[in-house]
């Protein structure tokens, strides 16, 4: 259940409609991440490919089948809304939710983080857009879940963009607060740092994430691979969790599985190839909630039955069936830029 916001929070919320807006006109001006509809639909190869990974839809991947295999791919909430004409959905702080044994979501309805715990303290995925975010929004959404914010030993950012904070802007405040060690991919240091702004600084580099890094705390390990697209060093990670006692590995892909060119593409078949499939991974999860499935509902879902079955969980055939359509509609996409000269790096 939605809780009812304070009079500051309800202020922070209002700020970050303004800030999506800020956001989508900076998309604006980036390279292109994707086709359009008409020159996706133009490229009879791209509408082979997407026919072709209809194979893998059977009759439980129907609604995954028709988020990933257009030619945006899965987008935020927001963003898709806008494109269809729809109005925006109210933002809200999301109850908070124990979505794995081990994991936890908390924050806002657009944009919200993890927090992992382990035998050791917390792994805090993503931070939202600011201090006052971090400060008024996570951290007493993580009190209220009973998660001590001083217990934050790692901070993992999974991508970060020049010029804006929505996913790193609140590390620099949880660093100072509670001497978390702030980890992002190596790419994205190296792209954010020369851009931050004196009104919003990002937070002291303390760990540079590269291709195979892991990070380990108590009884947990991350690993970690670099997926370019959203970002330069956009992270995908892979997260050991547990459902009921039950052992499962998720992947947290912090850039909605872009591919806007060759090497992007190659680098998302090469983690699905090489990683996702050969060890089972089962899920797929992003810190803005309704990119990949309708996590807001799935959570409502498992806040109301704790004890059922987890609709974040795929089944592993399923999950086998999703991971290559997954990588089949995004090939469809580079074929479709590479045919209009967009997708040739």
């Amino acid at each position: 259940m939605r809780r009812n916001l304070a009079a500051g929070t309800a202020v922070i919320l209002g700020a970050m409609i303004v800030l999506i807006g800020a956001v989508e006109a900076q998309n604006a001006n980036r390279r292109v991440l994707f086709p359009t509809d008409a020159q996706f639909a133009a490229s009879a190869e791209a509408q082979r490919l997407v026919r072709e990974a209809q194979v893998f839809v059977g009759d439980d991947l129907e609604r995954e089948y028709a988020n990933m295999c257009t030619h945006t791919g899965p987008q935020r909430m927001a963003l898709a809304r806008q494109q269809a004409g729809l109005p925006p959905l109210e933002n809200f702080v999301v109850e908070p939710t124990r979505i794995f044994d081990n994991m936890w979501f908390v924050g806002p309805a657009y944009q919200g983080a993890f927090v992992i715990t382990t035998s050791d303290g917390l792994i805090l995925l993503d931070t939202l857009n600011n201090t006052e975010e971090a400060r008024d929004i996570l951290v007493p959404s993580m009190e209220k879940a009973g998660l001590d914010p001083a217990q934050i030993k790692y901070i993992v950012l999974s991508h970060g963009h020049p010029g804006q904070t929505d996913h790193t802007g609140g590390a620099n405040y949880l660093q100072r607060t509670y001497g978390a060690r702030v980890a992002m991919g190596k790419p994205d240091w190296d792209a954010t740092l020369p851009a931050q702004s004196p009104e919003r600084p990002l937070a002291e580099r303390d760990i540079d994430i590269v291709d195979g890094s892991t990070l380990t705390l108590g009884d947990t390990t991350l690993s970690f691979a670099i997926s370019p697209g959203h970002s330069v060093g956009t992270l995908a990670m892979f997260i050991p969790v547990t459902w009921h006692g039950e052992a499962a590995t998720v992947m947290l892909h912090g850039g909605a599985v872009q591919t806007p060119d060759r090497a992007a593409f190659n680098a998302l078949e090469r983690i699905v190839n090489d990683v996702a499939k050969p060890e089972g991974i089962r899920g797929l999860l992003n810190t803005h909630p309704g990119i990949y499935q309708d996590t807001l509902a799935d959570m409502e879902t498992i806040r109301a039955n704790p004890e059922g079955p987890n609709p974040l969980l795929y089944g592993e055939e399923q999950a086998q069936r999703y991971w290559s359509m997954i990588v089949e509609c995004a090939r469809a996409r580079v074929v479709a830029l590479d045919q209009i000269g967009g997708a040739s790096r």
